[in-house]
């Protein structure tokens, strides 16, 4: 089993291209944005784990980090990024009116 995402939406959210990472054909990429306000976020996806890290970070400084097993899909709604794991929580990756994370049980 593994993440279930479209590449097309994680760009378009995103705004960049995912660098791969680890061996080809892994599916592990890291995905990254920052906006005018000095914030950024990281996300580093590994499909076949089903896991998920995640950074958001002020300047230099990190202000959120965490990393979340057995996802199961990451699906775009709207301006926002929806996490979906088995344990029926969800996170909610937004960019405006900053970049954030959001936990929320479904």
């Amino acid at each position: 089993m593994f993440i279930k995402f479209d590449d097309l939406d994680m760009v378009d959210f995103f705004e960049n291209q995912p660098i791969p990472i680890g061996e080809e054909g892994e599916a592990q990429f890291i995905y990254s944005i920052k906006d005018r306000h000095q914030f950024s976020m990281t996300l580093t996806v590994d499909a076949y784990a089903k896991k998920v890290d995640i950074s958001v970070m002020y300047s230099d400084n990190t202000i959120f980090a965490g990393e979340f097993d057995n996802v199961l899909e990451i699906r775009k709604s709207e301006d926002v990024l929806l996490v979906e794991m088995e344990n029926k929580k969800r996170l909610v990756i937004k960019k405006y009116p900053c970049l954030g994370v959001i936990m929320e049980n479904a």
